[in-house]
């Protein structure tokens, strides 16, 4: 049985881990149910939620006292005027360290000169005027403060002890537009750990805990279905990479699969393997092509190589006829290896633009002026270059077997844009009427043909979705291109 988690190497020799898709499936379905929670976390959003949370009970809280320390002051200020928040804290005192027991925050009054004169603890005295947040109330602004602390490890169901910051409030104790002092709360807000772990019950975990399984089996068990239709697709790719294509029948089975992206990738397969031997036909053809077109210049330069090199008393006027057959010869392949390329160039595709039909035939109207040109409104999308030689291959294969007048016409249908080339000459013979786009195929080998131009006009148009045709009878051949026409 094969592990898990295979190990693999990277490029750098460094191992990488790669699990299987049941073992994806899994984490994946188990991640969604904890994602939200991670990112929760992750995100800071808990924590400062808490913190609000905190900061909004000590305002509260700081707003009552404030109000209750007001009025003690207010009311002990009908038998003495010069009453502050000192002669009251002691009294005030015993308030606060009872608040403390409900609130857990620790609470300090200070009077106006921030000197705290009442406390829920046992700082008395404590000047607290060059803390920012007592600054800021003793000026009659309500102020909130975060400061860091060390954390206190607490059992999660403890006091909120567990976090690195602690949070301090200052309220301004006003009465009659005077500020007596100021009402300072401080409190550690909770862990986010702590919190949820005190907002979910046992109850509520279990569940949680019960679902994270039922998904992790479920995830596997969809994985085993997925991977069985996978492991079909997989056997047969394997043997079509061997050259063995008797095995495409096997996707016949996946393709029927219910989940749509198995049979959709069976299909994908069985579609690349149809392309792949259509190709592999094609490639052994076209090497017997070229295996055929070369084998003859290359035995003519051959002997006429043997025979330079035997004949030392040869005549000038013989050794030169012979040199010049070679050069012919070496013209000729100059002319096929060219035109190999273009042809090779021209099926693999390019970069396309959009093209009206005045650009497309623009260079050929340059370069032929003796060809009466008819160009309607069109727009087509293309390789400019490709396009503007099937124009020039049609035009010179008119004028070199056609007669004139040769004619050009270019038009745009509703879905599709038209191009006939027309010549009047003697027309083409049904049989070789239908080999005109083989390659190699011509009837003026003897004048240099290498019989590429019309495969290259026939590679570009299938190329760019298009077909090509020819009719002729005598007196007239048409050659007729089919393109797609360009929809924004």
């Amino acid at each position: 049985m094969k592990p898990s988690f295979p190990l693999l190497r990277r490029a750098d020799g460094s191992p990488r881990i790669v699990l299987n898709l049941r073992l994806w499936l899994a984490g994946s379905h188990l991640a969604v149910i904890l994602l939200p929670l991670l990112v929760l976390l992750a995100s800071g959003e808990l924590a400062q939620d808490l913190r609000d949370q905190t900061r909004w009970d000590l305002e509260h809280q700081g707003v009552i006292i404030s109000m209750m320390s007001a009025d003690i002051v207010s009311f002990n200020r009908l038998k003495d005027p010069t009453i502050g928040l000192e002669r009251v804290g002691q009294g005030l005192s015993e308030r606060l360290a009872m608040i403390k027991v409900s609130t857990l925050s620790g609470i300090q009054i200070t009077n106006a000169r921030g000197v705290v004169v009442a406390t829920s603890g046992q700082l008395y005295g404590e000047d607290l005027s060059g803390e920012v947040e007592v600054a800021q109330a003793l000026l009659g602004q309500s102020t909130a403060v975060v400061k860091p602390r060390t954390p206190t490890r607490m059992p999660l169901a403890g006091e909120s002890r567990r976090t690195g910051v602690r949070l301090f409030v200052a309220i301004p104790v006003m009465l009659d537009d005077e500020v007596l002092g100021t009402v300072v709360l401080s409190r550690t807000p909770r862990d986010e750990i702590q919190a949820m772990y005190q907002m979910y019950p046992g109850p509520l975990l279990t569940g949680t805990v019960l679902s994270m399984l039922a998904t992790v089996a479920f995830g596997l068990y969809a994985g085993f279905l997925l991977t069985h239709s996978l492991r079909t697709v997989t056997a047969a790719t394997q043997q079509i990479a061997e050259g063995r294509f008797d095995r495409v029948d096997a996707l016949n089975s996946p393709r029927s699969s219910h989940v749509a992206d198995v049979a959709n990738l069976a299909g994908a397969v069985q579609t690349m393997a149809d392309r792949l031997q259509t190709r592999l036909g094609y490639i052994t053809e076209f090497a017997s092509n070229v295996s055929h077109e070369f084998k003859t210049p290359l035995a003519t330069l051959r002997g006429t190589v043997e025979l330079l090199a035997d004949d030392d008393q040869m005549p000038a006027a013989q050794r030169q006829r012979f040199l010049e057959n070679a050069e012919a010869e070496l013209v000729r392949m100059q002319h096929l290896v060219e035109g190999l390329l273009v042809l090779a160039r021209a099926e693999e595709g390019g970069d396309r633009v959009v093209l009206t039909l005045a650009e497309w035939m623009l260079d050929a109207q340059q370069r032929h002026p003796d060809v009466a040109f008819e160009v309607g409104v069109g727009v087509i999308k293309g390789h400019p270059t490709q396009l503007q030689a099937v124009v020039e291959n049609l035009i010179c294969n008119a004028k070199t077997h056609g007669t004139s007048p040769v004619t050009v016409v270019a038009v745009a249908a509703e879905h599709q844009v038209c191009i006939a080339v027309r010549d009047a000459g003697t027309g083409i013979s049904e049989a070789n009427l239908a080999k005109v786009f083989d390659r190699f195929f011509t009837t003026r080998r003897g004048d240099g043909g290498t019989g590429l131009g019309l495969a290259l006009v026939r590679a570009v148009i299938e190329a760019h979705g298009g077909r090509v045709s020819a009719r002729s009878r005598r007196g007239e051949t048409v050659f007729s291109v089919e393109l797609p026409a360009h929809r924004p």
